[in-house]
């Protein structure tokens, strides 16, 4: 598995990074034996940077990841999320903090990268237009007592290494207040054949995120691309879709959701002349 440098984190992530959310599957659903199985086959092909989060099945990704990495004995990169809702607002600092704990606890020790789930703009929801938990406000997030504060205190304790935020939604003006700030590591983009401007604004696209990646990539930060096959949509296209977003050198990784080791298989023909096993692209 071919690899590239996570930003300024200095970590070393596979191309193809392992996605433990709800719409494939695997993590979430499938049994014990199948997930040994496909963590196992995975790692042996180089794939060895897992993003899941606390609301992927109800906890279910974490637990499961975190089970079937033990029984490997395997440690791999891991990054899992936190995403903060409407009653969090009078204490995010301790909201985050035991979101963390929970998902430590879970994946049985400290974490490389936690990664803020929700979007944010210059006003708060109870929830956001799309994606995961409230809509903060960017002040929830840099202000005092805010989410950056609690990140930093994790990192006191060792419960994790590095931070990130995500541009999948939200005010794409507050959320480059968030790459200015210098206070996250990392950030996750959605970059794909269909949508590109997280890189090539583009105000007749539905969903304009406005330069975000490169923006990121510009102040040093790792950028992690999702949604490179939108939902599905682009499934017949996989190879090519895959391809396509891993020509932008600015990306550090992409994340895959699997259901089995055949797709995980496929996804690492992708990006490898030859795979261990027998397997070509």
């Amino acid at each position: 598995m071919k690899r590239r440098t996570l930003g300024r984190t200095g970590l070393s992530v596979p191309e193809i990074g392992f996605g433990c959310g709800p719409t494939a599957g695997l993590m979430v659903r499938c049994s014990f034996g199948e997930r040994r199985e496909a963590v196992a086959r995975a790692l042996a092909l180089g794939i060895d940077y897992f993003d899941t989060a606390p609301v992927y099945g109800d906890t279910a990704s974490e637990s499961h990841l975190g089970e079937t990495l033990r029984a490997l004995d395997a440690k791999p990169t891991i990054a899992t999320k936190v995403a903060l809702e409407e009653r969090d607002f009078g204490d995010i600092r301790g909201a985050v903090i035991r979101s963390v704990e929970a998902s430590v606890e879970r994946l049985g020790g400290p974490v490389a990268l936690i990664q803020l789930h929700n979007r944010v703009a210059f006003h708060r929801a109870a929830n956001a237009e799309y994606g995961s938990g409230a809509l903060l406000h960017v002040d929830d997030v840099l202000g005092p007592e805010g989410v950056a504060e609690a990140f930093h205190a994790l990192r006191e304790r060792g419960l994790a290494r590095f931070f990130g935020c995500s541009a999948y939604g939200g005010d794409p003006s507050a959320v480059a207040r968030l790459i200015d700030s210098g206070a996250f590591d990392t950030i996750i983009v959605n970059f794909s054949m269909l949508n590109r401007t997280a890189w090539e604004p583009d105000a007749g696209v539905a969903r304009n995120y406005a330069g975000a990646g490169k923006r990121a990539a510009a102040a040093g930060m790792g950028v992690i691309g999702l949604r490179v096959l939108e939902g599905g949509a682009l499934a017949n296209k996989a190879g090519e879709a895959v391809r396509f977003a891993l020509s932008n050198r600015d990306l550090s990784t992409v994340l895959i959701g699997f259901s089995d080791v055949a797709q995980i298989e496929a996804a690492a023909s992708y990006v490898q002349e030859k795979i261990p096993g027998g397997v070509s692209s």
